[in-house]
């Protein structure tokens, strides 16, 4: 295959993106292999540029890709009350028109010029056998000034190694096995319509809902280790359990999926696994910083996976995404 084989459109999703946003934008107009259109999806036009520091940049950068460009930057906004995970992305991609669509979210960064490339790869390398690769995801390694804990917290779920996921590998890797994330993740735009792209009203895991419906199609996921993004958090322990109550929200909400496939396991492996590494090397603060984040996620997991028990207004209160639990509090109405 050569490269006119391999376009593809970058549907970023933003929300009061910061300046990494910029380095984003430059390393992807960078790569080896460069996008057709970079697609910036942001919620809440009056707070896109809120916290850029350098606007002008930016807007120079936009302007100067927005009509005869290599790349083409096409900037939509839509309204706070709109966003949905699957949804918003949904009416992203209807602007993507090459064979492959990457999404990302306005904190990641590319970690080379070789991002998009080893994406690519592996529905060429890894397409055999009768099998197509549905989505090809990225390694996700902590930026240079996250904590240690959030590093170790990288290194479990992104290994070092390529995964190759199907129907078949399920019994091994667990709730894994449906495991991608669109914190940068790229789709085979064919196989993407065919499925119907994205499950729509959720309030999270359209990555994983998706996967799921590959594999169970007979198509075949792949992470690719050698595809890597800067992506960490520093979130306090109220954002842990806010964002918790929405993953135990979801997992109420495809029974079909969770119930069958044990999940909490998964989670005390990595709790075992990070607070070890930082005992080991006699972290013991960030141990006992580490741990108690855990309480706070766990926790925020308990009470969304009973949210159905619990009043709307608790569950706005509990919510990462509000927003979700005011739409249903206005159907209720």
């Amino acid at each position: 295959m050569n490269n006119k084989d391999k376009t593809y459109d970058v549907i970023i999703l933003t929300y009061e993106p910061k300046e990494e946003l910029i380095r984003s934008i430059e390393l992807l107009l960078s790569q080896s292999i460069k996008p057709t259109s970079i697609i910036i999806c942001n919620t809440d036009k009056e707070s896109f540029y809120k916290n850029i520091v350098d606007k002008e940049k930016l807007e120079n950068i936009i302007k100067s890709h927005s009509e005869i460009s290599d790349t083409m930057i096409k900037v939509i906004h839509i309204d706070k009350s709109d966003f949905d995970h699957g949804k918003t992305r949904n009416f992203a991609s209807s602007f993507a028109k090459s064979n492959y669509i990457m999404f990302m979210t306005d904190d990641a960064i590319p970690y080379d010029l070789n991002l998009t490339s080893n994406l690519i790869d592996a529905f060429y390398n890894y397409d055999k056998d009768g099998r197509r690769v549905a989505v090809s995801y990225a390694r996700q390694v902590a930026k240079v000034n996250s904590k240690l804990k959030e590093k170790y917290i990288r290194e479990f779920n992104y290994p070092d190694y390529d995964i190759l996921k199907d129907k078949s590998t399920e019994k091994k890797y667990g709730i894994k096995n449906y495991f991608c994330s669109n914190v940068c993740a790229m789709y085979d735009a064919s196989i993407f319509r065919e499925l119907g792209k994205f499950e729509e009203n959720i309030i999270l895991n359209e990555d994983t809902f998706y996967v799921y419906n590959a594999i169970n199609n007979g198509y075949t996921v792949v992470y690719k280790s050698d595809a890597i993004v800067y992506h960490s958090h520093d979130f306090t322990y109220q954002k842990q359990l806010n964002r918790n109550f929405d993953i135990g929200v979801s997992q109420i909400d495809k029974k079909v999926i969770f119930d069958s496939i044990p999940v909490v396991s998964e989670g005390k492996r990595m709790a075992f696994g990070v607070t070890m590494r930082l005992i080991k090397g006699f972290h013991f603060f960030s141990a006992i910083d580490f741990l108690i984040e855990c309480i706070y996620r766990y926790i925020g997991h308990i009470y969304g996976k009973n949210y159905k028990n619990l009043s709307i207004e608790k569950c706005i209160k509990l919510s990462n995404n509000k927003e979700y639990f005011i739409k249903m509090s206005k159907k209720d109405d």
